[in-house]
């Protein structure tokens, strides 16, 4: 379980993560939500290690800094590509932590395979990272989150390059960590998704967390309509599955053209 109390973090002597008070599930799949400039990125990050902070983030209950032995893997939205790196050696990068840096094990060399096939990655292990599509290039940073076998998976927005059809399946290889006791935080603007594949939904909004709680009572409240604006709508398939949908019939006050009397 990770604890999170009274976090805040200031960049630049502005506060960008206010008080926020949030505990994530051990070996559940969390999904943070709410509009651009929420914090949910910078929450992520700091979870990571990433950023200094006050208040407290206990993971097992280690602070994140003072726990070198954390296994946590991360997806970022906007990776650093390489170049000169096949898609082969950029996964095996995964192996690190598990095998120690440049002596991969003939066992991590085959799970690694076994990835390479679950994100459909295989056939492309000797190609560059570089000239990999925007939607291959986020299914091998995925793959080399999976690689790290971690206890932990961070992802920001890691739908974001995908067609539908990559959306699902590798999304799908992500809840299968779940059996393996993994803990996954995801951002995802997709709130349908996120309702979908997540059983836990923190709504965040400048900063702050407005609410959290399990999905199917998330996607119905007032919380998560205001924080964009009263301007979704939820419909409930026959099936009982959540769709949310944008009204794009609705102007907020500051979108509104603004005439000369």
């Amino acid at each position: 379980m990770i604890s999170i109390e009274d976090l805040t973090v200031r960049f630049d002597g502005q506060d960008i993560l206010t008080d926020i008070n949030l505990t994530i599930e051990t070996g559940k799949w969390t999904c943070l939500v709410g509009p651009n400039g929420a914090g949910k990125t910078t929450l992520l990050k700091t979870l990571l290690g990433v950023y200094q902070y006050s208040g407290s983030i206990k993971d097992k209950g280690f602070e994140v800094y003072q726990n070198q032995e954390r296994n946590v893997a991360f997806v970022p939205q906007h990776p650093h590509i390489p170049t000169g790196m096949t898609v082969m050696e950029y996964v095996m990068l995964g192996r690190a932590k598990k095998d120690g840096w440049g002596r991969e094990t003939r066992v991590g060399r085959d799970f690694v395979a076994q990835v390479l096939t679950q994100t459909q990655l295989f056939g492309m292990q000797h190609r560059f990272v570089a000239q990999l599509s925007g939607g291959e290039m986020q299914r091998a940073l995925i793959a080399r989150a999976l690689a790290q076998e971690p206890n932990l998976i961070l992802l920001d927005e890691p739908t974001s390059a995908l067609d539908l059809h990559h959306q699902i399946s590798v999304l799908n290889n992500i809840e299968i960590l779940k059996e393996h006791g993994v803990t996954i935080l995801s951002t995802m603007h997709d709130i349908t998704l996120a309702a979908m594949y997540a059983e836990n939904i923190v709504v965040m909004l400048d900063g702050r967390v407005t609410l959290a709680g399990s999905a199917s009572n998330v996607i119905h409240s007032p919380e998560l309509r205001k924080a964009f604006d009263d301007r979704i709508n939820v419909y409930t398939l026959d099936g009982g599955r959540p769709v949310i949908m944008a009204n794009k019939d609705y102007l907020s006050e500051r979108e509104r053209p603004q005439t000369e009397v």
